[in-house]
């Protein structure tokens, strides 16, 4: 005997498979680039405070909780050995407050530590995110830092690159704009 489906579940589960396709299948890279991320956006601060200074508040990750919008607390996986002078290498959990879903864990490495220039770091959330904090001397005034705060995406599929990167662009904005701010008042408060 044979089972018929109603007309309605089978266009859902067409719909529901050419979904699934355009998540699977990603967007090959240009062979002449080694890039295999998509720019979200760039985001530019100046305080006046020292390099020095802004860079030890921004590399602290045990704070990152106090500057950093919906994540509740900070966790050690991975530490590096005591005589390395950066943080290349460490890891963290963050654990992350998100509205009707609960507590999200989600793993933060370190990548490059150049004190007290670049601090790039990525998260494994949905995003597949890469966070680049570059801190320049400012040309306007003395004793001032510009923080240039650029954010990649490493996901390449065509349902994520065509329809749901407007949205993930709209939502990263606002959270490192935010993010931005609470990190401006933690260096002055420091």
């Amino acid at each position: 005997m044979a089972i018929v489906l109603p007309r309605y579940l089978k266009y859902f589960s067409l719909i529901v498979m050419f979904f699934a396709v355009l998540y699977k299948y990603e967007i090959p890279s240009d062979p002449s680039s080694s890039e295999t991320k998509t720019l979200m956006l760039t985001k530019i601060a100046t305080v006046q405070y020292d390099r020095a200074h802004v860079y030890k508040v921004i590399t602290n990750i045990e704070k990152y909780a106090l500057w950093y919008p919906n994540v509740a607390r900070v966790e050690h996986i991975q530490l590096i050995p005591v005589h390395v002078h950066n943080h290349e290498g460490e890891k963290y959990r963050l654990i992350t407050k998100v509205p009707l879903i609960g507590d999200v864990s989600s793993s933060l490495i370190i990548h490059t530590d150049e004190r007290p220039k670049q601090f790039i770091y990525s998260v494994d959330s949905w995003l597949l995110e890469t966070n680049s904090i570059e801190l320049k001397d400012s040309l306007t005034s003395i004793n001032s830092t510009r923080i240039e705060w650029t954010v990649y995406t490493r996901r390449r599929s065509i349902l994520f690159q065509y329809i749901l990167l407007p949205f993930a662009n709209f939502y990263k904005n606002q959270i490192v704009r935010e993010a931005l701010f609470s990190l401006v008042m933690q260096i002055r408060d420091l």
